[in-house]
């Protein structure tokens, strides 16, 4: 399937709020509570915690399939000589197309371009479709971590990471 990535600006937090909605219902409706859902979507999608990620370098790229977003990723550098990839959402129709892997790649080459040695992400650890998509594109469980993000919710996931070559 055809697909651009082209980086969000902050013209494009209605948009990106908008598929983190329909994706992270489809996505987490059977691991999270609809409470908890959207407590996160409140924290981490709000227009002014978008706009300050942006204003601090956090990389927002939108995935365009045929002129319509339907996914989006961001990613950032990070200490110890690392990336990290805080989202990657592509919506269900997508799924199985490779546009995943691409967007993977396209965080490790953003990596290796910036002369960091790995990428990590959090996932997850009852995300059995994701963690294998990520296995499959090079990452490894590295670590196990329970996050408290207020509300009285938790983040129960997994720290996978994947080794880049520098430039």
């Amino acid at each position: 399937m055809r697909h651009i990535f082209r980086e969000a600006q902050r013209e494009d937090i209605p948009e990106i709020q908008r598929l983190a909605r329909r994706i992270w219902e489809e996505a987490y409706g059977g691991l999270l509570s609809k409470e908890q859902i959207e407590y996160m979507l409140e924290m981490m999608y709000s227009e002014s915690v978008i706009r300050e990620e942006l204003l601090q370098g956090t990389v927002w790229d939108l995935i365009i399939v045929e002129g319509t977003p339907l996914g989006y990723l961001s990613y950032g550098l990070w200490e110890n000589n690392s990336v990290k990839l805080f989202k990657i959402y592509v919506g269900k129709e997508l799924r199985g197309t490779g546009i995943a892997a691409d967007s993977l790649s396209r965080v490790k080459e953003y990596a290796s371009r910036k002369g960091r040695g790995c990428v990590f992400l959090t996932v997850n650890k009852h995300n059995k479709r994701a963690i294998r998509a990520y296995e499959k594109n090079g990452f490894a469980v590295t670590a196990s971590v329970v996050t408290d993000i207020g509300g009285g919710f938790v983040m129960d996931d997994y720290v996978m990471t994947c080794p880049v070559n520098p430039d």
